[in-house]
């Protein structure tokens, strides 16, 4: 006997407007970094856009996985993967920011 394919449930209207007001603000968030990437160049604010990016993905995997194309287990998988990446490019900005000599620039990407 074979399983009949359900559709999938229909997302609570909250948990919509949460993930609508997170992947806008995520995004203007990159939107933002991204604009000062281009004005300074440098390699921390590169690895600013990437973690924000990061958290944008973030914004994204949970909404395919509450739309049912990703199953849970990939879901829970992807959201860690994604906040060790997040958390090590954060890392990396405050690494490379604070290597500068305080007097000089840091150099450009």
């Amino acid at each position: 006997m074979r399983p009949v394919a359900h559709a999938a449930p229909s997302p609570d209207p909250g948990l919509l407007g949460v993930h609508l007001l997170a992947g806008v603000g995520s995004g203007l968030l990159l939107a933002l970094a991204v604009a000062a990437l281009g004005q300074r160049g440098s390699r921390s604010y590169l690895l600013v856009v990437l973690a924000l990016a990061a958290l944008l993905a973030r914004t994204l995997v949970s909404a395919l996985a509450m739309f049912g194309p990703l199953d849970a287990g990939l879901h829970h998988f992807a959201e860690h993967a994604l906040d060790a990446m997040l958390a090590t490019f954060l890392l990396g900005a405050i690494y490379y920011a604070r290597s500068a000599a305080p007097s000089a620039p840091e150099e450009p990407l």
